[in-house]
C-alpha cells in the first residue's frame, strides 16, 4: 500500500520539500459530500442501525421529548452521549431526515474530520498524497460497516480521534515538524472524541509512557495536545462524577448488567480468539525489522484496547473491534517492510474477524425486516407514537422503532435488570420455566419503578414486549406478566391495552398492545 511506505523508513520527502499548508478543502468536500450521500443511502434503503445505536438514538428523542422531567424517569445517559444523541433527534427533525440518518451522517463528519486531520498532520511531517486521506477514511468507514454494522457505536467515534493522534506520534518524533496550532488541534479533538468513550484514554496514557521510556525523554509527557486533551477529559469527568445522584445512577446501571458478564471460561476463550492473532502482528513487526520504537507504540496501543476491552469484562463485538483496528495499525506500522508471507498473516489476523462479525448481522437484519412486515401487515403505524418496550436483547426492537420514527418510552434501552434478577433461577434444572422476579436488589428495584411510573403518569399509546428471546439467559423463559407478577400496577396498565398482534416467527416473536381511547 502506498500510503504506508515511508513510515518506518523516514520522511517521503526531503524536509524543504514538506508542504506547510493544510491544502485546499476540495478533496475533503468532494469526498465528504460522496461519503454522506452513499451512507445516506446505504442507511435508507439497505441496512437498520445497529440496535445499540438505535438505542442511542431513541433515548436521545425520549430526552428530549420529556424535557425538564427526564431526570425523573432516566436515571442514567452520559452527559457526552446525551448531547450528541439529542443534537441528532433535534437535526433530524428539523430537516426531516430523522434522529436515525441524523446520527449516521453525524457519525460519518466525525469520521471525515479525523481523516483529514491525520492527513495534514503527515503532510506536514513527513509528506502524504491524497491517499492517506482517502485510505483511512475508507477504512473508518468501511471496515465498521462490515464488522457486525456498528458504524456509529462509540468506538468507532473514539477511533476517529486516536487515529490522527497516533500519526503525529509516528511521523514527528522529535516534536519538531508540527507547529502548536495544529497540536492545539489535535489535543481538543481527541479530548473531545475520548468522551465518547473515555476508558480509552488507557490508549493514549501507555502510547506517551512507551514514547518516553523510548527516547528517554520525560518531558515528552507535557506535550500541548496531551495537556488539552487531558485537561478536557478530566473536566468532564469531574462535572459528571461531582454529582452524587450520577454516581448512583451508574450504580444502578452496574446492578443491571451483572447477568451480562460473562463467565470466566467464556470470557478466556473470547479473549484469545483476538489476543493471539494481536500477539502474532506484534511478533511480525520484530522479525520485519520495525524501528524499536515503532513496535513500542504499536504495542502499547494493542495493550491500551485489550486493557479496555478487559475491563469491560463482556467481550462484545464492539469491544473487540478496537483490537482488530489496532491490527490494523500495526500493518501500517510494518510499511513496506513486509513479505508476502507477511502480508498473508496480517491478512488473516484481521479478515477472519471482520468476515464472522459480517456473516452475524444478517439475522438483524432478518428479524428487523420480519417485524417491520408483520406490523405494517397488521395495518399499525408506530411513527411519532410512544411505543413501551420490554426485551431482553435490544435487537431488533431499537433499530425498528429508531428508522420508523417512533418514540421508545422507556428509561433504558432495554430491560437489562430483568436479566440481572432472574439470573439465579437460570439453571438447567428451570429449563421452559418463566419465573417471577424477585424485586429484591435496591437499584433494579430502583429502574423497574422508574419505568413503571413513567407508563403510569405519561401512558405510552403501544406495547411491544418480545417473546421466546432470553438473552443474556440460558435456561428460564421470560414471561413478562408472571415475571412482573409482584407489582400489582404492571397488571393495571396492561388492562388498558388491547392485543392486535401475536406473533410467532422465524426471526422474531412478540406481542403488540394498542391503548384503548
Amino acid at each position: 500500500m502506498t500510503m504506508m511506505r515511508g513510515v518506518a523508513s523516514g520522511p517521503a520527502h526531503p524536509r524543504a520539500a514538506i508542504p506547510t499548508g493544510i491544502g485546499g478543502t476540495a478533496l475533503p468536500l468532494l469526498a465528504g459530500g460522496l461519503a454522506m450521500g452513499a451512507l445516506y443511502l446505504f442507511y435508507a434503503h439497505v441496512y437498520p442501525l445497529h440496535h445499540d445505536l438505535g438505542g442511542g438514538v431513541l433515548s436521545g428523542a425520549l430526552a428530549v421529548e420529556l424535557g425538564a422531567a427526564y431526570g425523573d424517569y432516566v436515571p442514567y445517559f452520559p452527559p457526552m452521549e446525551k448531547a450528541w444523541f439529542t443534537t441528532a433527534w433535534h437535526l433530524g427533525q428539523a430537516t426531516g431526515l430523522g434522529g436515525a440518518l441524523a446520527v449516521i451522517l453525524m457519525s460519518t463528519l466525525v469520521s471525515l474530520i479525523g481523516a483529514w486531520l491525520a492527513y495534514a498532520i503527515r503532510r506536514r511531517a513527513v509528506g502524504a498524497g491524497p491517499a492517506f486521506f482517502l485510505v483511512p477514511l475508507a477504512i473508518l468507514l468501511v471496515v465498521p460497516i462490515l464488522y457486525k454494522n456498528i458504524f456509529g457505536l462509540r468506538e468507532p467515534l473514539v477511533l476517529a480521534g486516536l487515529w490522527p493522534y497516533l500519526v503525529l506520534r509516528v511521523s514527528d518524533p522529535a516534536g519538531d515538524r508540527i507547529g502548536p496550532k495544529l497540536r492545539a488541534i489535535l489535543g481538543l479533538w481527541l479530548g473531545v472524541t475520548l468522551l465518547f468513550k473515555y476508558l480509552y484514554a488507557a490508549v493514549v496514557l501507555l502510547v506517551e509512557l512507551a514514547d518516553a521510556a523510548v527516547q528517554r525523554r520525560i518531558r515528552t509527557l507535557f506535550r500541548i495536545e496531551n495537556l488539552i486533551a487531558g485537561g478536557v477529559v478530566a473536566c468532564y469527568l469531574l462535572l459528571w462524577f461531582i454529582d452524587p445522584a450520577q454516581r448512583e445512577a451508574i450504580s444502578m446501571m452496574m446492578s443491571a448488567i451483572d447477568a451480562n458478564l460473562r463467565s470466566g471460561s467464556d470470557k478466556l476463550e473470547r479473549a484469545l480468539v483476538i489476543l493471539l492473532p494481536a500477539l502474532l502482528a506484534l511478533l511480525l513487526l520484530r522479525v520485519s525489522k520495525v524501528p524499536v520504537r515503532h513496535i513500542a507504540l504499536g504495542g502499547a496501543v494493542m495493550a491500551g484496547v485489550i486493557l479496555v476491552a478487559a475491563v469491560q469484562e463482556r467481550w462484545y463485538t464492539h469491544h473487540v473491534f478496537p483490537i482488530v483496528m489496532g491490527i490494523v495499525f500495526l500493518r501500517w506500522l510494518a510499511g513496506n517492510r513486509l513479505r508476502w508471507w507477511g502480508e498473508l498473516v496480517f491478512l488473516l489476523c484481521i479478515l477472519p474477524h471482520v468476515v464472522r462479525a459480517f456473516a452475524e448481522t444478517h439475522q438483524y437484519r432478518a428479524a428487523d425486516r420480519e417485524l417491520e412486515r408483520v406490523i405494517e401487515a397488521a395495518g399499525e403505524r408506530v411513527e411519532g407514537k410512544r411505543i413501551g418496550v420490554l426485551n431482553m436483547h435490544p435487537s431488533p426492537y431499537n433499530q425498528y422503532l429508531a428508522g420508523a420514527g417512533a418514540l421508545r418510552w422507556n428509561p433504558m434501552v432495554n430491560t437489562a435488570y430483568v436479566a440481572a434478577e432472574l439470573a439465579p433461577a437460570d439453571v438447567p434444572a428451570n429449563d421452559g420455566v418463566a419465573p417471577v422476579m424477585p424485586l429484591e436488589h435496591p437499584g433494579r428495584v430502583a429502574l423497574h419503578d422508574r419505568m413503571i411510573r413513567l407508563w403510569i403518569d405519561r401512558p405510552p399509546d403501544a406495547l411491544l414486549f418480545s417473546k421466546g428471546a432470553t438473552w443474556p439467559l440460558r435456561h428460564v423463559e421470560v414471561d413478562w406478566a408472571t415475571a412482573f407478577s409482584r407489582d400489582p400496577r404492571f397488571a393495571a396498565i396492561l388492562a388498558d391495552y388491547d392485543l392486535v398482534i401475536d406473533h410467532e416467527g422465524e426471526e422474531v416473536s412478540f406481542s403488540y398492545y394498542v391503548r384503548r381511547d
